[in-house]
């Protein structure tokens, strides 16, 4: 990172949460999300580095079949936060991340498009972030899902952003 990197950090204060959702599996979709536990975005001349932490252990899901195996799910691997650090390079209309999320068990490549949507004159205040993941083969301890062979979700969030 140049001398001109910018720095600015996720405010948790306000409830920031990130959405995951997946395609369907048997008769359902899963549509949880997860509290913001912090995070970063690093704005250099050449690079950026996009970092955030996600709190599973306070994550809700539809409804309450779903949250308990997501909950089975998350305990059998061990996992309490998500820690995702992704990398890109620094362009203007919103900056393309790729790095892994990490969990106990869990290591996740995720790519992700981050938007600064502030209105002036401080576009940075919020941003957006929208990606994919694909997991692989996941156990679902539900009836009738069992093991799902090609697990993918979908993520959103919007989240305040303040100065560091």
């Amino acid at each position: 990172m140049g001398v001109m990197a910018q720095r600015w950090v996720v405010t948790t204060v306000d409830g920031g949460h990130v959405r995951l959702r997946s395609g369907r599996i048997g008769l359902m979709s899963i549509d949880a999300t997860a509290p913001v536990a912090g995070g970063e975005l690093v704005i250099g001349e050449v690079d950026v580095m996009f970092r955030l932490r996600l709190d599973l252990q306070q994550m809700k899901a539809g409804n309450f079949l779903l949250q308990g195996a997501a909950r089975g799910l998350i305990s059998s691997h061990g996992v309490q936060t998500l820690d995702y650090e992704g990398r890109g390079a620094t362009s203007s209309g919103g900056w393309a991340v790729s790095g892994t999320a990490v969990g106990g068990s869990i290591k996740v490549p995720i790519d992700l498009l981050i938007t600064a949507i502030g209105s002036p004159p401080s576009p940075m205040s919020e941003i957006d972030i929208s990606g994919s993941a694909s997991v692989g083969t996941v156990h679902i301890p539900l009836p009738g899902i069992g093991t799902v062979e090609d697990f993918g979700f979908d993520l959103e969030a919007r989240l305040a952003m303040v100065p560091a």
